[in-house]
């Protein structure tokens, strides 16, 4: 039994390991996070206090914003070794620049979200709620100094929120055959979003556990959004 119990302890620190990521919280933001697997150089600095000799040492100027994160190799297929800087705007507004070894004058790309996780095999989630409607998580794929989104179908929503205004829910999206009516004040779950042009259609859980779609169009403010929570977080 001993031993069993033993082999099974083994087994679970073993696979502690192998899905454990270290997580960076950006200083002065720890509220902002970065997540990695493997091995990186992490720096967590702000770019007027790194050593002289680094390309991206800043003594004076608007650059004196940045904070060197970590120098990370996302992707080991091709090797490609990234310096990733983070800057927050005036406006509040989160930014990651990844710098290419050797290339330092000028990002390979730019990332506009609030949290990175990578995932190994050059997979990236970038998690953010800038000039979203809600925290929405994003895939990506990083390769040969390129990055690009592998788009999901739904995106996760995982909201608790209220209803500001009376509103149906529909079976379909195509918005036809009325599953439930949901009146102001009612408590609602928001499940799921897909993005079109202008609009998104979201599933929604009512209080009695019934599911529907609703339309809502997208940069709605506080003030205009049927759902409490779900509103535009931007300028």
């Amino acid at each position: 039994m001993k031993r069993s119990i033993k082999i099974l302890l083994i087994c679970v620190l073993t696979l502690g390991i192998l899905f454990a990521s270290d997580i960076i919280e950006i200083a002065p933001y720890p509220w902002l996070k970065v997540s990695y697997a493997g091995e990186a150089k992490v720096f967590n600095t702000s770019c007027e206090k790194l050593a002289y000799e680094d390309p991206f040492y800043h003594a004076q100027g608007d650059t004196s914003s940045y904070i060197k994160v970590m120098e990370y190799v996302p992707n080991e297929s091709d090797n490609d070794l990234y310096s990733i800087l983070f800057s927050i705007g005036e406006s509040g507004d989160s930014r990651y620049e990844f710098y290419l070894e050797g290339e330092f004058q000028t990002p390979a790309f730019i990332l506009h979200t609030d949290h990175l996780d990578f995932l190994g095999d050059g997979i990236l989630v970038a998690r953010g709620s800038m000039n979203q409607m809600f925290m929405r998580s994003r895939k990506y794929k990083i390769s040969n100094a390129k990055i690009k989104e592998l788009k999901q179908p739904f995106y996760a929503v995982d909201i608790q929120s209220e209803a500001t205004k009376d509103f149906d829910i529909y079976m379909t999206k195509r918005l036809v055959k009325v599953a439930d009516h949901i009146a102001k004040g009612d408590k609602i779950s928001v499940l799921v979003a897909e993005f079109k042009a202008e609009y998104a259609y979201y599933l929604v859980c009512s209080e009695f556990g019934l599911t529907g779609w609703v339309k809502i169009k997208q940069g709605l403010w506080v003030d205009e959004t049927p759902i409490r929570d779900l509103y535009y977080h931007g300028d």
